[in-house]
């Protein structure tokens, strides 16, 4: 996606608010908020999206599946699910915003079990890829996010340059 944007303003102006976009973009302000919003949304919504693909058997980007379900536990709920979908309130969803990161998952009861396995009793079935391996893909969708967070923030400053 390009973006073309019009500005009237000087070069050191220009020089100076490009400068500041790391410092800001890190900042507690409403712009870099709203970025970090935009990539947890899409985290989410990617994690979502691997949930249903390995609780229907298959294998998810990052190349995770689980092992089928034993007949006592396949009666879904959905509340899982819930807690990790963007856009669904739920009690147990975690979405915090930070000085330059967001942090999400869910704190539903059982999800901590389900992720890491339960020796002997519970097999892993991970809820999420380690970050480390998570796809090229993946990192597009978020980092387009960002993409557009840093041309916001650069704007914001542009504007108050003058």
């Amino acid at each position: 996606m390009v973006r073309v944007v019009y500005v009237r303003t000087t070069r050191a102006a220009l020089r100076e608010a490009i400068a500041r976009i790391p410092q800001e973009a890190r900042a507690r302000s409403a712009t870099a908020d709203a970025m970090m919003t935009r990539c947890g949304l899409v985290a989410l919504g990617l994690i979502k999206r691997a949930f249903i693909t390995k609780s229907r058997g298959g294998t998810d980007e990052a190349g995770e599946s689980w092992p089928p379900k034993s007949r006592r536990t396949k009666r879904a709920t959905g509340l899982l699910l819930n807690s990790l979908s963007p856009g669904v309130a739920s009690a147990e969803q975690v979405f915090r915003i930070g000085h330059g990161e967001v942090i999400v998952g869910t704190n539903r009861k059982g999800a901590a079990a389900q992720h890491n396995g339960v020796p002997g009793r519970l097999p892993q079935r991970r809820l999420w890829p380690e970050p480390s391996k998570w796809p090229a893909s993946w990192w597009r969708d978020i980092m387009e996010q960002v993409r557009t967070g840093l041309v916001d923030i650069a704007m914001q400053l542009i504007k108050g340059s003058k």
